[in-house]
């Protein structure tokens, strides 16, 4: 079976993890994709965690750029650079790069975008998740809302910069007369789609939502993360047949016809008597086993797996979820694949990750 994007070419210049996460997309369908790197490296390879090895590679870095080319921009000439851009489908920056070679796609992926109020922002993740209204709600009472770690508002940036970008791509190969052109993907604008409804009904109406606390987030109950015998279990119990067979998983049975349960604002509105009888009864039941029977009964719960037990999931193992990252080091480790498939062309899994410049050799000047 061939690869869907083999013979596509595509350059990235940003290094950031929208970009790479864009790029990774592309290269796990069979695109090449060369990372013009300064001497320093991407600023991805600065990224925890890092791996045990001598050298420190950086494990996020690692997922990125599985089976991608390492170029070290510096050691080339002008003319191999331009070379480069001009062969490729479509070219990655982060905004900033002041290009003036021809080239026939572009896609910038920056913050906030090109114009506007947070045009000349810093960004991070979590002020994208702020300014959407995602943390206001979440977390204890006191104090602080929560702030999700890791690099999910970038990563969400890149994906909908492939979407853009793959359009382009696709639309450039059906009309190669196309004018070239160049896009841009701000992360904050990609991150909207996860905007909170209490942040438009804020907006709206000028009524502000309240912190309910851990596990509860208006207007659904139950929702959320609870620990079991044995592991955690995640509730999503919305309508009225599902509360019926949540009650009877947990042998709540004198719960199911009360009227007010009927709607998860009611639950919600006697979450103090619920709560306490609902995680009683979590404690004396495996997640595991309380994950299927709730899935043959047509009721929305999932298993939350430990660190130690993800890679031993079935459904993830089925699926090849995750997928050996290889090191120059000789370290490797499993890391998640690409969140969809196709089938006549599956995508690749895992791969080896270059070392800064290890492909620099292959675009020298040989005139």
């Amino acid at each position: 079976m061939s690869e869907a994007l083999a013979g596509v070419l595509v350059v990235d210049m940003g290094g950031s993890v929208a970009t790479t996460y864009c790029a990774k997309l592309f290269a796990d369908y069979g695109a090449t994709v060369i990372n013009l790197e300064t001497p320093q490296g991407f600023p991805t390879r600065q990224l925890r965690p890092f791996t045990k090895g001598a050298s420190c590679d950086s494990a996020m870095h690692g997922y990125l750029n599985a089976d991608k080319k390492s170029v070290r921009l510096d050691l080339l000439s002008d003319s191999a650079v331009a070379k480069i851009l001009s062969r490729a489908d479509l070219v990655l920056s982060d905004g900033r790069a002041d290009l003036s070679e021809e080239i026939r796609l572009r896609m910038d992926i920056s913050w906030y975008g090109e114009s506007g109020p947070y045009a000349d922002f810093i960004g991070t993740d979590a002020q994208c998740f702020a300014l959407n209204g995602m943390l206001r709600t979440i977390g204890h009472l006191e104090g602080p809302p929560l702030i999700p770690t890791g690099y999910q508002a970038q990563i969400v940036g890149g994906m909908t910069a492939f979407v853009g970008a793959m359009g382009q791509v696709l639309a450039q190969e059906l009309n190669p007369s196309a004018p070239s052109l160049r896009m841009h993907t701000s992360i904050f604008e990609a991150m909207l789609c996860f905007t909170e409804v209490g942040a438009i009904t804020a907006y709206n109406t000028g009524l502000e939502s309240e912190r309910l606390g851990i596990n509860r987030f208006p207007p659904t109950y139950p929702l959320g993360v609870f620990p079991c015998k044995d592991g955690w279990i995640g509730l999503t119990v919305l309508t009225p047949g599902q509360w019926h067979t949540f009650c009877e998983l947990l042998e709540l049975n004198e719960f199911t016809d009360i009227y007010l349960f009927q709607s998860a604002v009611g639950r919600l509105e006697a979450v103090d008597l619920l709560e306490p009888l609902i995680c009683e009864k979590l404690l004396h039941l495996s997640a595991e086993e309380l994950f299927y029977r709730a899935q043959n009964a047509g009721v929305p719960l999932a298993r939350v797996p430990t660190m130690e037990e993800l890679f031993q999931v079935d459904q993830f193992v089925h699926r090849n979820a995750f997928a050996k990252i290889e090191f120059s080091d000789g370290i490797a480790l499993q890391a998640p694949t690409i969140p969809f498939r196709l089938f006549q062309t599956p995508p690749s899994f895992g791969g080896a990750v270059a070392s800064i410049g290890a492909h620099t050799h292959e675009f020298f000047d040989h005139d």
